[in-house]
């Protein structure tokens, strides 16, 4: 068993954009988003509305995966995003979270495996490969979920 968890471990440990190991980043790549869980159940986090506007590309991240750019369009009623690139071969998503920060400003989606949060508003749908789950929002500061030395969302991944 120890030797399936010693990749994951050296995947966590390097989690950081810069090359230097940093067991914070590893450690922010895992409770980060399963924190962000838990703020659907705070009142005024949870986006009941389609934001007004998003930038064209967001970074995707897969929870303790990779960064994957992605691309955002709109329908009359909903936001669509395409996530570009392919998925570790055992991720099978459930469910995408748009994430604002506390200025309404898009920082990136989590790509979430399991079923969505219950009675969360659906806001619109992440597509990944042949697959469409739902996407939902919450509206958090960045600090919550990451570590500043280890961007979440970082900008180069994107084109």
């Amino acid at each position: 068993m120890s030797s399936r968890l010693a990749p994951v471990l050296l995947l966590l440990l390097a989690a950081c954009g810069d090359g230097a190991p940093r067991p914070s980043c590893g450690v922010a790549a895992l409770a980060g988003p399963t924190m962000l869980l838990a703020e659907f159940a705070t009142p005024g986090r949870t986006l009941g509305l389609p934001p007004d506007s998003l930038p064209p590309r967001l970074v995707a991240r897969v929870v303790a995966g990779p960064a994957l750019p992605a691309i955002v369009g709109r329908t009359d009623s909903a936001w669509v995003i395409g996530i570009e690139g392919t998925l570790p071969p055992a991720v099978t998503p459930g469910f995408g979270v748009l994430i604002v920060d506390a200025d309404g400003a898009a920082r990136g989606v989590f790509l979430y495996e399991g079923p969505p949060i219950a009675q969360a508003p659906v806001l619109g749908s992440v597509t990944v490969e042949t697959t469409t789950v739902p996407l939902l929002g919450i509206q958090v500061d960045a600090a919550q979920y990451e570590d500043p030395r280890c961007p979440v969302f970082p900008d180069s991944v994107l084109p």
